[in-house]
């Protein structure tokens, strides 16, 4: 291209790069030796992009730095780059660029002399260089994802922040596994085992942030020696609710996420694992069961817990009463109320029973000490046994994920899949054929007895301490606005008496041991 009489060439810089570093190939680098290449050749500089954090593969009128050189081409005659990998790496983008500063009047150098489009022997040699550059870039994304692939199922740890719990160490080999962050898998530990105890995932998320345990994300900054702010993040139930859900808890890979989360699987179909389990196997089944049991959904934590929620019972329409938080004229007057109070479809059965709610708890407190204060707390347990009934049904599960996972595979990847699904169908017809024998229920000492139990548990275990206890409130209807303890009557409820005796005799050998 050949410039007016008497003005200099006009020229804008471009360089690129997928990660900026220190390496000879930098911006810095880049935009240096592009503008001593200008300033010995008598080119003005009129403009200089930079687009970091991008790929040669994407098309350069996309990239916001090319694409404002593009807009600009009526004062520009040549646009500079250190290489001509730095315009494209694909053949078909980089010809439709040319194609596009021809029409322009503008052409392409670069530094290291490579670009001659002047001629069409020369466009030929630049276009074949962009074709190798194209075939080095596809090579290396293959390279990397072998890689890839080697590391995901060889356990190895890919990068990004370990999960909360873990923390990422060296395995020895150059590689990075996980391993268990003592000081956060405890806190995530106590989480579990109240859950599995009864508490409600929202009365943990309450406990969590009033006890001013650093959320996961606090967590990290302090781990990476970051000063927290005044204003410290919360533990949030969703957030806490999908990581008590991901089997990254049991030590395996996962990947995906909610609902499309998925574990990775070796050639056997068998979880890979990255690092150690923070829970052991029926702790984790546990924990499943009690949150489907509560049908868990993402929601806000409740602002108060309920102690006698499936404690007190109206005699009236026979069902549970609902904590209900009520202010009259400036003063709290919490009530538990029944169903019918709520529903008003239900009033055939009862006019709607109510309670205040600080009188009947402490009415409950009291005759709950009165009556079992001194006695030693023991607990039911389920030991023994030789159950593969919760193993045959993860091997079941894994069966149908790949079964699914089929559907669209061809060739070598529905050759994969396949060779795991017998591997996972001979595992369960092992499993089936054992014989099974059946655990028993213990009653196990805590060492404590009611009142010192009662005394050290939160409302919630509170709750379940009288659940255990099967004591029941039985509330009456009443016609007076006043509290009215006659119309109460706590006691022990048996709704199977059968049962009863059974785990009464259980309780009696306990105590004569």
């Amino acid at each position: 291209m050949i410039p007016a009489q008497g003005r200099p060439m006009r020229a804008a810089i471009y360089c690129r790069l997928s990660r900026d570093d220190d390496s000879s190939t930098s911006i810095a680098t880049q935009e240096a030796d592009a503008r001593a290449w200008c300033q010995l050749r008598g080119y003005e500089v009129v403009m200089v992009r930079h687009d970091v954090g991008v790929s040669g593969s994407i098309r350069p009128e996309e990239r916001k730095g090319f694409r404002e050189i593009l807009s600009a081409l009526n004062g520009i005659d040549v646009v500079v780059a250190r290489s001509i990998d730095r315009f494209s790496r694909v053949t078909s983008h980089f010809a439709s660029l040319v194609e596009l500063l021809d029409k322009r009047g503008t052409t392409l150098a670069d530094v290291h002399g490579q670009a001659d489009l002047t001629s069409p022997y020369g466009r030929f040699v630049v276009t074949l260089m962009v074709a190798f550059a194209q075939l080095e870039r596809e090579t290396i994304q293959q390279r990397i994802l072998r890689s890839r692939v080697e590391l995901r199922q060889g356990g190895k740890w890919l990068g990004g922040a370990a999960p909360y719990g873990y923390r990422i160490v060296p395995d020895g080999e150059g590689n990075k596994r996980l391993d268990i962050d003592e000081e956060a898998a405890a806190v995530l530990r106590e989480v579990i085992d109240r859950i599995c105890d009864g508490h409600t995932l929202s009365a943990e998320i309450e406990r969590l942030n009033s006890s001013g345990i650093l959320s996961p994300g606090d967590y990290r900054k302090v781990q990476r020696g970051e000063e927290l702010g005044e204003k410290r993040a919360k533990w949030t139930y969703s957030a806490l609710y999908q990581h008590l859900r991901s089997e990254v808890l049991r030590g395996y890979r996962v990947q995906g996420k909610r609902d499309s989360r998925r574990v990775v699987r070796d050639s056997e179909g068998k979880p890979v694992r990255v690092g150690p389990a923070l829970i052991s196997d029926s702790t984790w089944r546990t924990l499943q069961a009690t949150l489907d049991a509560n049908s868990v959904a993402t929601q806000r934590p409740r602002k108060k817990a309920t102690m006698l929620l499936h404690v007190a019972w109206c005699t009236a329409c026979n069902s549970h009463m609902h904590y209900n938080t009520r202010v009259y004229n400036g003063r709290r007057m919490d009530q538990y109320v029944c169903q019918a109070a709520r529903d008003k479809s239900l009033r055939h059965r009862c006019s709607g029973n109510s309670v205040n709610a600080e009188r009947l708890e402490s009415a409950v407190e009291e005759w709950l000490l009165r009556t079992f204060g001194n006695m030693p707390y023991a607990e039911r347990v389920l030991v023994g046994g030789n159950d593969r009934a919760a193993e045959i049904e993860e091997l079941e599960a894994d069966i149908a994920e790949l079964a699914e996972s089929l559907v669209g595979l061809r060739g070598a990847a529905k050759a994969a899949v396949l060779a795991q699904l017998e591997a996972r169908q001979e595992a369960l017809e092992e499993a089936q054929a054992e014989p099974v024998s059946e655990p028993e229920w213990r009653w196990v000492p805590t060492g404590e007895t009611v009142a010192e139990r009662w005394a050290a548990a939160d409302t919630a275990g509170k709750r379940l301490l009288l659940l255990s206890m099967r004591i029941r409130a039985s509330v009456g209807p009443t016609t007076k606005r006043r509290w009215d303890p006659e119309r109460v009557a706590i006691g022990v409820h048996i709704d199977d008496p059968a049962a009863e005796a059974a785990e009464a005799v259980l309780l009696e050998e306990f105590l004569s041991d």
